[in-house]
């Protein structure tokens, strides 16, 4: 952070956990410490349902593990996380996101089209069933405007 201020590892909202250091020991040690303060808690992490990341040169680095209790947490190259409708991969890259949200409207509008409603109804359904579900990840995602363009031809 460029303000001066030193920000600390450990971000938490709700139920969910992330760590993020400058280095593989440094993670390794905050884990170490946070699973001490978990058992004195009397509770215990999900390594499955961990996910591990390590960054190098802007690229994913699957060389280093981490665990938790002895068990190893999968990476995002093993398990893609989804985290607030955002689909965490090991390419880093939104395309497989966008395109599978393509199929998924092409779906549903076949299914709308083959269901025999009249125009209004399908309309109806149109603007309280599909656009609601696709205007989630337009935002979130970084979709060209060729692919948006594409979209409402169909």
């Amino acid at each position: 952070m460029n303000s001066g201020q030193r920000q600390p590892p450990i971000r938490a909202f709700m139920d969910d956990l992330t760590v993020m250091t400058e280095s593989v020991p440094g993670c390794r040690w905050i884990l170490k410490g946070l699973e001490e303060l978990v058992e004195w808690a009397r509770m215990r992490f999900k390594p499955a349902k961990s996910r591990s990341m390590v960054l190098r040169k802007g690229k994913v680095v699957d060389k280093f593990r981490f665990n938790i209790a002895d068990t190893a947490i999968p990476s995002i190259s093993e398990k893609p996380v989804k985290s607030l409708g955002n689909v965490f991969d090991c390419s880093l890259r939104d395309t497989t996101s966008i395109q599978s949200t393509c199929t998924e409207l092409d779906g549903w509008l076949k299914s709308v089209d083959k269901s025999g409603l009249p125009g209004k109804f399908k309309a109806w359904v149109y603007q309280h069933g599909i656009l609601p579900r696709i205007l989630w990840p337009l935002l979130v995602y970084a979709v060209p405007i060729s692919t948006v363009e594409t979209l409402e031809r169909r």
